[in-house]
């Protein structure tokens, strides 16, 4: 389940702190922050050590999440469709009605913190059949990042982030037969983890990062910025806010500039 926004967002500026932060270091990526996630400091394909990323601790819920509906807003003629918010229990239902009114739709941009696993996955799988582009501005996390992945291509302003963590179905939440019965459909729940991981995996998602999202408990958030997963093999690329293309080096040195005076 997904976190609360609120803790999203304000991990995208401290991570990216962080991050540039340590990369301006003496030594930076070379060994781990006390609070992030122990992993192998294994090379990345640019020769330098992996810098590890950082978790944000939250507080597991004992009442069953709801959810507002994500905020669906279509621009640019048709061709783009702007979706805040989380992934409610309508949300494939809503996509759907905006792909099916706008044939002409393009790019789907995204700002979620994640959100139900049932109609995440049909809105992923729709997303996939019509070949459509992703775009994440400022995050995406949990149930929204397989939406990501599962786009024809993949873009990420360059201080946005991906949120990563294990799947949890509150079935401790729900009220008795519920739970039990939630329990029980949990042991046949592969749908969920097959189309994720296959989605991750296709998107370059390796194994650390895999490894990562399933080590990462549902009440935490592994944050991992642009340079990350670039580390890491995923492919993407990176656009400006206006939609300008943007490499390596220019994310890096428009993080610093933005970051290196907090």
């Amino acid at each position: 389940m997904t976190l609360t926004r609120v803790m999203l967002g304000a991990c995208v500026l401290v991570v990216l702190a962080w991050y540039i932060g340590r990369r301006d270091a003496p030594g930076a990526g070379a060994t781990a922050q006390a609070d992030a996630t122990p992993g192998p400091a294994t090379a990345s394909s640019r020769g330098a050590a992996r810098s590890e990323a950082h978790v944000v601790q939250g507080e597991k819920s004992t009442t069953l999440a709801t959810l507002d509906e994500a905020r669906m807003t279509v621009g640019e003629q048709g061709r783009v469709l702007r979706i805040t918010g989380s992934v409610g229990r309508n949300f494939a239902q809503d996509l759907q009605a905006a792909l099916e009114a706008n044939p002409s739709l393009q790019r789907i941009d995204i700002t979620s913190g994640g959100g139900y696993a049932k109609p995440g996955l049909e809105a992923a799988r729709m997303i996939r059949r019509r070949n459509l582009i992703v775009r994440v501005s400022s995050h995406c996390a949990s149930m929204c990042v397989a939406l990501w992945a599962a786009a024809a291509q993949r873009q990420l302003e360059p201080d946005a982030v991906i949120g990563l963590h294990a799947w949890d179905a509150q079935c401790d939440a729900r009220p008795s037969p519920d739970r039990e019965q939630c329990h029980y459909q949990m042991q046949f729940a592969t749908d969920h983890d097959a189309s994720y991981d296959s989605w991750l995996r296709e998107a370059g998602f390796n194994a650390y990062l895999l490894g990562l999202q399933e080590r990462t408990a549902s009440e935490n958030i592994a944050v991992v910025n642009a340079l990350q997963l670039w580390e890491n093999g995923v492919d993407f690329s990176a656009v400006s806010h206006d939609g300008t293309p943007m490499t390596r080096a220019d994310v890096q040195r428009y993080l610093r500039e933005r970051y290196s005076r907090r």
